[in-house]
């Protein structure tokens, strides 16, 4: 499929590539270090970046572009195969679409000629420098800046990785690391924070527990707007303040999205499968890190004795 997918993107003018929406540095570096590395191999074509961005787009800047743009182009969607996911629905418009993801759902976006997907991978950024790799393109510092920037954060520094892609992994990171990524640049910009963010943690520090030691908080908007974070910079930003607790082997945070009337759900776990209760939400992710969306913090409490089971399961076995 490899050699279909780059005949489709020779055979095209004008790509526009989109990811999900929210985006984490996964999202963002699979999307801008495919954007440089197709701008920089074919300069004559039109190629744009669209979608929302927050304080995980490192320096990227998204495309504004019309919806006649869209008319005989060629969508590419990374690290994302189900529609209401998207940022910027308007892949529809365009003429084929192709998506590229390593999550565990399949896809249900119109139009896809092809489905790049392989659950395996630890980030779709790695399955971007694979690609590259095997069609011999020579990725600028820049598109390695953010595809190496996408395998890391995925990977949370290459802790959440198993022993049947770890070789892999790090093989994808080696490569990419041939063509000089502004590591300290991407490593000042990701893991430094003001002394005033720091200190916003400390409203999140506390969390509840169940029966079986899940792990969890109810952020409300209330506390969202108190801490002048966005509902990301909670939701994602701080469920891992529950973690590296020996004796919680799942956590879980429940963000209020008042924007979309949603609560905004982030699950992780050491070792566990947990993806089927993501996807039994109609989410979905990884098998150890995942996520889903509720209508309301009420459904918040089922999810918590699915969460609670899976870890009595996980004692006893």
């Amino acid at each position: 499929m490899e050699k279909q997918i780059l005949e489709k993107i020779k055979s095209y003018d004008t790509i526009i590539i989109h990811r999900h929406e929210r985006p984490d540095m996964d999202a963002i570096g699979s999307q801008v270090g495919l954007y440089h590395v197709l701008k920089d191999t074919f300069p004559q074509k039109k190629i744009y970046m669209v979608g929302d961005i927050n304080d995980m787009s490192y320096h990227a800047v998204m495309d504004m572009i019309e919806d006649d743009t869209f008319k005989d182009a060629l969508s590419i969607v990374v690290d994302v195969a189900v529609d209401y996911m998207v940022s910027d629905k308007r892949y529809e418009l365009a003429r084929e679409v192709i998506v590229i993801d390593h999550h565990k759902n399949d896809t249900n976006l119109p139009n896809v000629s092809y489905f790049y997907h392989d659950p395996q991978a630890s980030s779709a950024a790695m399955l971007i420098v694979e690609l590259i790799q095997k069609w011999k393109f020579v990725p600028s510092s820049t598109a390695a800046t953010y595809l190496y920037g996408g395998m890391v954060t995925d990977t949370n520094r290459f802790m959440y990785i198993s022993n049947l892609n770890a070789a892999r992994t790090f093989a994808a990171a080696s490569f990419i690391n041939e063509f000089n990524p502004d590591i300290t640049g991407f490593y000042d910009y990701l893991y430094t924070e003001s002394l005033a963010k720091k200190q916003i943690k400390l409203m999140f520090s506390e969390f509840e527990t169940t029966p079986n030691g899940v792990a969890y908080r109810k952020n409300t908007h209330e506390m969202i707007l108190k801490s002048g974070l966005d509902v990301q910079g909670v939701s994602r930003g701080m469920v891992n303040l529950m973690a590296g607790i020996k004796e919680i082997p799942i956590w879980a945070s429940f963000t209020e999205d008042k924007t979309n009337n949603k609560v905004i759900c982030e699950f992780r776990a050491r070792g566990i499968v947990i993806v089927d209760i993501a996807k039994k939400y109609g989410g979905g992710g990884h098998d150890f890190a995942c996520g889903a969306s509720l209508t309301s913090f009420e459904e918040v409490e089922q999810v918590l004795e699915d969460l609670d089971r899976r870890a009595k399961e996980w004692k006893e076995s």
